[in-house]
């Protein structure tokens, strides 16, 4: 990102290479300002992502549903950082950072994309549109482009700055980057296993085969939302491979996790209380944490604390 400091010509020849005529800027998003390719790139990948989302809106709007802006979620992260990296030098960067960061970004796509077609996704307007749907009755259709189309991309857009710094840091790996490899790969790992416990649990409840309300075993005994943790993680990841000293670019994981902890908690456990009611309630006195994992034990403590003792304990 532009950094307010002058263009200062380096006085060091030993790692000088010779550079496109593309516009190049220095920017404090990056260890020791190092050079972001292309001026236009971050003004270029924006417009890109509002034109694409624009385009899906109106294809929601010929739909009547919403379902489209879904495939922004997993599939813009990949299409970012390809713009990115076609319009860097070939020999910018660390390609073992670059390879790392690519396989990371596309498994996690890849999980997300899975998830949302197994689950029948397609054709399927999330129920958080639906109740915007009947809210803003006649007026949803305009409404959309600027709660659910433009308004999802200030968020993605921001998460995604973080792969600037990721990809143009050319500095051999070293702790740092094992630190966020690790984080990231836990997050995707954390994500997928509570997809697969959330499944089988749709699957036992389809066939009748439990007459539990809500899921209260394996990772959901331990966070009421193991899910949304691994996608906070995933991001602050991203962000951790940056090593980006600028505030704009810290300010995308921090709106990831707002908007995960304030908007799609809040909008979950609202409706879960509505549907589960005192079942759901007895979930929340057992497993006390919203977000972070921890030790049923402790979970109870804190979820008594909050929410009052329990009228029975769950296996």
């Amino acid at each position: 990102l532009p950094s307010s400091t002058p263009r200062v010509q380096s006085t060091h020849n030993f790692h000088h290479r010779p550079r496109s005529k593309n516009v190049s800027i220095h920017c404090n998003s990056f260890p020791g300002k190092k050079t972001m390719k292309d001026a236009n790139g971050l003004l270029t990948d924006g417009i890109v992502l509002i034109v694409i989302n624009v385009l899906l809106w109106l294809v929601s709007i010929y739909l009547c549903k919403t379902w489209p802006v879904d495939f922004i979620w997993s599939n813009w992260p990949i299409a970012h950082m390809v713009m990115i990296y076609n319009r860097s030098d070939r020999d910018d960067g660390n390609k073992d950072r670059q390879i790392m960061v690519f396989c990371l970004v596309v498994a996690w796509g890849l999980r997300l994309t899975h998830n949302f077609v197994a689950r029948g996704g397609i054709g399927h307007e999330d129920w958080r549109y639906q109740d915007m749907r009947v809210q803003f009755g006649k007026h949803f259709w305009w409404v959309s482009l600027f709660s659910v189309f433009l308004g999802q991309t200030v968020f993605m857009f921001a998460g995604c700055l973080s792969l600037y710094g990721a990809l143009a840091y050319e500095p051999s790996l070293s702790a740092v980057d094992w630190v966020a490899f690790t984080i990231c790969a836990t997050a995707i790992l954390l994500e997928a296993m509570s997809d697969i416990q959330m499944n089988n649990f749709i699957a036992l409840k389809r066939e009748k085969k439990t007459d539990k309300a809500i899921i209260d075993s394996g990772l959901w005994m331990w966070s009421r939302h193991p899910n949304y943790l691994g996608e906070v993680s995933f991001w602050w990841g991203l962000y951790t491979f940056s090593r980006s000293s600028s505030w704009v670019v810290l300010l995308g994981p921090i709106l990831m996790t707002s908007l995960i902890s304030f908007v799609s908690i809040k909008l979950m456990e609202d409706r879960q209380l509505e549907s589960k009611g005192e079942a759901f309630v007895q979930y929340k006195r057992e497993v006390g944490s919203p977000l972070l994992l921890l030790p049923p034990p402790l979970n109870r403590a804190l979820g008594h604390f909050f929410h009052g003792q329990s009228t029975s304990t769950m296996d």
